[in-house]
């Protein structure tokens, strides 16, 4: 089976020149206290994801210094995702800006398919990638690596070693102690692993020795592990000016629930999940995940659990726009069945049982109730009620 590897480059990087026209082409640099993502230029200057960022900027004066916007990026691959999984029923989520696809059953060449996958990721999304399309994932990765950003490589079958052997070992799934090892033994080409016997080398450096002599030999047989998606209700609302009020923010987010739990999609479906999102002014995001303890089809309940999650941890600037997403729709309720429902002898049965138990005057059966469900402490959400 063949599969394609798509590769996004500095992916962090090209997702924040799209929405900020005014970096441009300067250098750009992405973390806190260590680099996350770097352009190209600063990779020239010998900057490396991992590395200070004060050692950085010393190397990189005008770099542009951002922080890291995981939602954003979060949301930008997925939108990658979504394409991809109109042109390929299997898709498996790689790091941000890394994908795999299965090309089983498709009607076009493997060239073919690369070429049209390159242009309409550009056309629809603006990210560049490069494509490498062989049979096991990681041939196809190292292809899609070591192409440039708009170029598809194809590698034939059963030429796997000859693409892999002239690159170094940094290519291979080995942690740091193991290249450190295999360069003071002088391997430094995936070349040189695939030329020494494997008893030897698994010998040597164990399980992780012998999954990286297996890929230098072009063995790799490992499956896909195709995403699953599940249906999501989303509502997005522009504010008329930046919302500083916690009240403003709030308004406008119950209007969303309302618009969310309204719609077509969700009619008739339980909701699991809401997640609630803001884009600040002067950049940058805000998201706040809320699990509602059961599934929820009544917008009330599911306003009152949300409007408390938000109150307690707010936006902490004003906010420009608002984003509900309603996920995990089913068609369960997510509540208990009834025990006793349609066995009325049971029912008999267990309460007789009770007033036995009850015989000595002290209270043997109780029931849950709810106290304060939204508090963050478990003890106080719900208490033992006494039966009589």
């Amino acid at each position: 089976m063949s599969i394609a590897c798509v590769y996004i480059p500095r992916f962090m990087v090209e997702a924040e020149r799209q929405r900020r026209k005014e970096i441009g082409s300067r250098l750009v640099l992405i973390g806190d206290a260590r680099v996350l993502g770097c352009s190209l230029g600063a990779e020239a200057v010998g900057i490396r994801a991992g590395m200070r960022m004060s050692e950085a900027i010393a190397l990189a004066h005008s770099a542009v210094v951002l922080p890291p916007d995981g939602a954003h990026y979060g949301r930008r691959f997925e939108e990658v995702l979504g394409l991809l999984g109109e042109l390929s029923p299997e898709v498996e989520p790689g790091d941000p800006g890394l994908a795999y696809l299965s090309l089983a059953g498709l009607a076009q060449e493997a060239q073919t398919f690369a070429d049209d996958l390159i242009t309409t990721l550009h056309r629809r999304l603006g990210f560049v990638a490069s494509v490498g399309v062989a049979g096991g994932k990681f041939a196809a990765r190292v292809a899609a690596a070591i192409s440039r950003p708009g170029v598809a490589k194809i590698v034939p079958a059963g030429e796997e070693c000859a693409l892999l052997a002239p690159l170094p070992c940094t290519y291979l799934p080995a942690d740091e102690a193991m290249l450190w090892r295999l360069k003071l033994l002088g391997l430094e080409t995936i070349g040189d692993i695939a030329a020494l016997p494997l008893g030897a080398f698994q010998q040597q450096f164990g399980p992780q020795g012998k999954r990286c002599w297996e890929l230098a030999q072009g063995n790799d047989d490992g499956p896909l592990a195709p995403r699953t998606t599940e249906s999501t209700v989303v509502r997005r609302l522009e504010m008329p000016s930046p919302a500083v009020a916690l009240e403003a923010i709030l308004a406008g987010l119950e209007r969303l629930t309302q618009a969310a739990y309204g719609d077509e999609l969700r009619q008739g479906r339980w909701v699991r999940k809401a997640v609630a999102r803001a884009s600040l002014y002067g950049g940058g995001d805000w998201e706040l995940p809320i699990a509602f303890r059961e599934a929820l089809a009544d917008p009330k309940a599911a306003w009152f659990v949300i409007k408390t999650a938000v109150t307690r941890h707010p936006p902490e600037r004003p906010v420009e726009e608002l984003e509900i997403e309603l996920v995990g729709l089913s068609g369960e309720s997510g509540k208990q069945s009834v025990l006793f429902e349609s066995k009325g002898k049971l029912r008999r049965q267990v309460e007789e049982a009770a007033r036995h138990l009850g015989a000595n005057g002290k209270p043997a059966i109780g029931r849950i109730v709810e106290v304060e469900p939204w508090s963050r402490i478990p003890e106080r959400r719900a208490a033992v009620e006494d039966l009589a």
